[in-house]
């Protein structure tokens, strides 16, 4: 259902960065929805030389003492279906939607809550796929997005709570 991608053996990728094969990417820290009502702007989550906090690894770019999320790559940018050099990192699913493997670290065992929406338009909620049997730290999840657009995602640990947002497009080798 999800692809297996592993940076440093630990956190999951979302998307890489590619020349023509993704939608245009307008200035650091936004990106433009072409044809939508207003080419309206995704303000996204840009982590690109922001220093990690201790005490998790420092792949989970974002968060706090208690959560954290790998955002990678750290531009806020999710592009699925295949890419220019030929791999996948999320997949786009038979009625559109689109799997996103993201990983988490936790200061405890228990499972994180993930929850997000749609920023830009109208769409059903984020599904967040959270199994059981982490340890403390690491926590792999699948995340589907209904469909493409500017998303806002929420997680939240043992009190504590971080968001992001993120642009999820389609590879113009996908369509």
């Amino acid at each position: 259902m999800f692809p297996a991608i592993a940076i440093a053996g630990v956190s999951i990728v979302l998307a890489v960065a590619a020349t023509d094969a993704i939608e245009p990417f307008s200035s650091r820290g936004t990106t433009t929805h072409p044809g939508s009502a207003s080419d309206s702007v995704c303000r996204v989550t840009d982590v690109r030389g922001r220093p990690v906090p201790d005490p998790a690894e420092p792949s989970f770019n974002h968060g706090n003492e208690t959560i954290r999320v790998a955002l990678a790559p750290p531009d806020g940018r999710v592009v699925a279906g295949l890419l220019p050099g030929g791999g996948m990192r999320a997949t786009i699913n038979p009625d559109g939607s689109i799997d996103a493997k993201v990983g988490w670290w936790r200061a405890g065992s228990g499972r994180p809550v993930i929850t997000g929406g749609r920023i830009d338009g109208d769409a059903a909620p984020l599904r967040a796929h959270v199994p059981s049997g982490y340890s403390a730290g690491f926590q792999a999840t699948g995340l589907t997005f209904p469909t493409t657009g500017c998303w806002r995602v929420r997680g939240s640990y043992g009190g504590a709570s971080l968001t992001f947002t993120v642009h999820v497009t389609r590879s113009r080798l996908s369509r």
